[in-house]
């Protein structure tokens, strides 16, 4: 276990190194930045004034999955050029020369970048919710721990872009992961549409028809998302299939984690 945490530790400095860390941790910031009158208030619906606390409230839900998404790109983009870019620049060699497995190596990597990118969200939500509390005096129960539910989605993420890159190129590895996200996004995303309130009450005769087997075994990350939405909402969440979201992704996660130990353990060095 000691290994393991020490080559954690080695991976979020190796990561923080990166430029591209940087780059994006700026924009974060330009972004919270730019959107901060969005607190003020004095928006108007069908003629009626909303206080400040309704509209940050609405901002802040939609600022918190423009960053998870964010959070998305920054995993796949950190995650995709581990191995590769520790066996051409010997660094692979060198933790295994030490007495230190190849489990521990890998999962002190994955957990390092999990590690780095799980910190570098929560300061992004944390930021959004200190700036609601001092803009409007509101605190939005739930936000901080619906970023923490977050987080295993970018464990997933991590997990399958490391696992496809001991197969295909880095790029590659990275866009195959995206679009199993964008497939569960429309598969999930168009279930929840139909079962929310708002089609409910719209068109109380429209009962959404049973899913397909293969979309509710689907990697939920959308599931998780929308988990966490309501979360923050306190509203009822409409749940796809016998398993919770949470409990489905677990199950992916460690099924990939073994499937890549399993391959990196064959992995010529």
């Amino acid at each position: 276990m000691n290994n393991v945490l020490k080559i954690t530790g080695y991976t979020m400095r190796d990561q923080m190194r990166h430029k591209s860390v940087y780059v994006l941790l700026g924009l974060s910031i330009l972004f919270i930045w730019m959107i901060r009158g969005c607190y003020d208030g004095g928006y108007a619906v069908n003629g009626k004034m909303l206080d400040n606390a309704t509209v940050a409230w609405h901002v802040s839900k939609i600022v918190f999955h423009l960053i998870a998404v964010g959070m998305f790109l920054m995993a796949a983009m950190l995650s995709m050029k581990i191995f590769s870019r520790d066996q051409e620049d010997g660094s692979m060699v060198l933790f295994l020369s030490r007495p230190v497995h190849r489990w521990q190596y890998v999962l002190g990597r994955v957990a390092g970048t999990w590690t780095l990118c799980l910190a570098f969200m929560f300061l992004l939500h944390l930021t959004i919710y200190l700036t609601v509390w001092t803009k409007t005096g509101t605190l939005i129960s739930g936000y901080l721990i619906a970023s923490l539910v977050c987080s295993i989605n970018l464990l997933f993420v991590i997990a399958c872009v490391c696992f496809l890159s001991l197969f295909m190129p880095d790029v590659i590895s990275a866009l195959f992961t995206l679009a199993i996200l964008f497939i569960g996004f429309i598969s999930d995303g168009g279930y929840q549409i139909i079962t929310s309130d708002i089609v409910r009450s719209a068109a109380p005769s429209l009962s959404p028809s049973e899913p397909g087997v293969w979309r509710m075994l689907y990697p939920k990350v959308f599931m998780v998302q929308a988990y966490a939405d309501a979360l923050i909402s306190k509203s009822e969440f409409h749940n796809m299939g016998p398993f919770h979201p949470l409990l489905n992704l677990f199950f992916f996660i460690l099924l990939i984690m073994a499937l890549l130990l399993g391959r990196f353990n064959q992995k010529e060095i």
